[in-house]
């Protein structure tokens, strides 16, 4: 039997320059297994200058009524736009909204990815939820990237029109190093924001110099999406002792995971985060806060530890444990990967994603 034609597939999101989870994933899908089933292009969003993410500017508002024009013309012969977001604050749904008009608009089948973990505290009422579902009435399908966010656009978008893929990595880029440093290096990997716990994590780093843990403190990141004044805030109140790492070009990142002992995600709301992901790829124990699809990634004891938001103690005895304890490291970072290679490689979210593909264009 002949196999099926590849379908055309138009991916919209912010890709590099821009960091993170989304561009980190679109990548992904543009390179890896994803551009073998499908007929993959890309419509790059992401722009120069200050980040202004979820705010209601006037460059946001002429970037997006651009960005929404450019899909309509690169949606034509395309049999489906998939569009990347973290579908919260309000801003950011309207601009969704309106890049899914543009692709519905070019006869396309329309797919959305709800990315941010943020999306979960916003909807927090029946009428955003009545708004959500109004803004996103071109789209035939919405993915969730975890399993709380699922349970959430199911009361937004009932059935099978909402449905989880789980996120995946493509192993053969990450590899475990000697995890044997002295002292123990700790890696954060993340923007430099508040609300992804790093100074929880820095009052985590003095809770154990206090207690004469010997370790050291690696962050890789830079400016989040709202701006420089949170990068700032957080470089105000690192300790002297972390070593801030700046930005990195993708191809330069495994070795950044590989150089550690420990990963640790203190985040105060996530999704499913790749980059818990790429360190149990990297062979590297986890320790992250309780928030999305963590415990269902890490498991407790077994890979890591998962622990509550906002309690540095709580994080600070948990590193310890590992500090303390290099064949600890090592067994539950070669127990990450194993979990890694058995559920959440790159070639399983691909075929999820081209199943779906199928799925909408035989509706449409």
């Amino acid at each position: 039997m002949d196999e099926p034609q590849k379908l055309k597939v138009l991916l919209v999101g912010k890709a590099a320059p821009d960091r993170g989870g989304i561009p980190t994933f679109l990548e992904m899908l543009r390179t890896g297994e994803l551009s073998r089933l499908a007929d993959v292009e890309l419509l790059n969003v992401a722009h120069a200058g200050t980040p202004e993410g979820g705010k209601f500017t006037g460059g946001n508002i002429r970037r997006t009524l651009a960005d929404a024009r450019a899909v309509r013309r690169m949606a034509k012969g395309r049999d489906v736009v998939h569009i990347h977001s973290a579908l919260a604050p309000t801003v950011t749904i309207i601009r969704a909204a309106l890049l899914a008009a543009a692709g519905r608009s070019a006869g396309a089948a329309v797919v959305m990815h709800a990315h941010g973990g943020e999306l979960r505290s916003w909807l927090s009422s029946d009428r955003r939820r009545r708004f959500l579902r109004r803004a996103l009435r071109p789209v035939a399908k919405v993915v969730a990237v975890w399993s709380a966010g699922l349970d959430m656009l199911q009361e937004v978008f009932p059935g099978e029109r909402s449905v989880l893929v789980d996120n995946g990595i493509e192993l053969e880029r990450w590899h475990p190093g000697p995890r044997d440093h002295s002292p123990p290096r700790i890696l954060y990997v993340g923007l430099l924001t508040p609300r992804k716990g790093v100074l929880d994590l820095a009052k985590a780093s003095k809770i154990l110099r206090e207690r004469g843990v010997p370790h050291e403190l690696r962050m890789l990141g830079g400016t989040p999406d709202e701006g420089p004044a949170a990068e700032a805030e957080v470089r105000d109140n690192l300790p002297e002792w972390a070593d801030l790492l700046g930005r990195r070009e993708p191809e330069d990142v495994p070795g950044v995971y590989s150089d550690a002992d420990i990963f640790c995600l203190p985040s105060w709301w996530e999704a499913q985060p790749l980059s818990i992901l790429e360190a149990m790829g990297s062979g590297l124990p986890v320790v992250a806060t309780d928030v999305g699809d963590v415990g269902r990634l890490v498991e407790d004891g077994r890979t890591g530890f998962v622990v509550p938001v906002k309690d540095p103690e709580r994080l600070a005895d948990a590193l310890e444990k590992l500090l303390a304890d290099a064949g600890a490291r090592r067994a539950m970072g070669d127990a990450g990967r194993e979990r890694a290679e058995e559920h959440f490689s790159a070639e399983v979210t691909a075929r999820s994603l081209e199943r779906i593909y199928r799925e909408v264009t035989a509706r449409s």
